[in-house]
């Protein structure tokens, strides 16, 4: 007996912790506007606080957070610091290995460049949305096979082999 009750305090608890704040926010505002001693600017202005209060609480608690494979950080340490250009396509295969046999043209080279998931957390643990981006890397050649740019950008899943 005594552990249901310990259960259903515990479970009430949790309840309230994601619960609570929205009814006290929505009692706040029924007992505002049903209050008879306030007029009815005031009443608008102060539900106007109330939801504004509440609409800046909560996005305090909202955290963007970005999870980077291993293998995206490092092709985006290639892309960023530009340490492939001038090499010639062999050299290039030697550092970053073959080509993605999708994309392959003559001046065109592509690799998987990995994938970097992009989280919007509420209180810092609990998922609100969550997604999956790949990324993937090109390379671009002059005409005589030299590397003239790169570019790091997201692709499909498919897409990058």
């Amino acid at each position: 007996m005594f552990g249901f009750i310990l259960l259903y305090l515990l479970a009430f608890i949790i309840f309230m912790i994601y619960v609570g704040p929205f009814i006290l926010v929505l009692s706040s505002i029924i007992f505002v506007i049903t209050s008879k001693s306030i007029d009815k600017f005031s009443k608008i202005i102060i539900v106007i606080i109330i939801l504004l209060t509440t609409f800046l609480l909560f996005i305090t608690t909202i955290k963007f957070n970005y999870k980077p494979s291993e293998y995206y950080s490092k092709m985006k340490q290639v892309n960023d610091s530009k340490s492939i250009i001038g090499l010639t396509k062999e050299e290039v295969e030697n550092k970053l290995g073959e080509p993605g046999s999708i994309k392959k043209s003559e001046n065109i080279y592509l690799y998987n460049a990995g994938t970097l998931m992009k989280e919007v957390l509420f209180v810092n643990h609990y998922d609100l949305w969550a997604k999956l981006h790949y990324y993937a890397l090109f390379v671009y050649f002059d005409e005589n096979d030299i590397v003239v740019s790169t570019s790091l950008k997201e692709s499909l899943e498919f897409y990058v082999p």
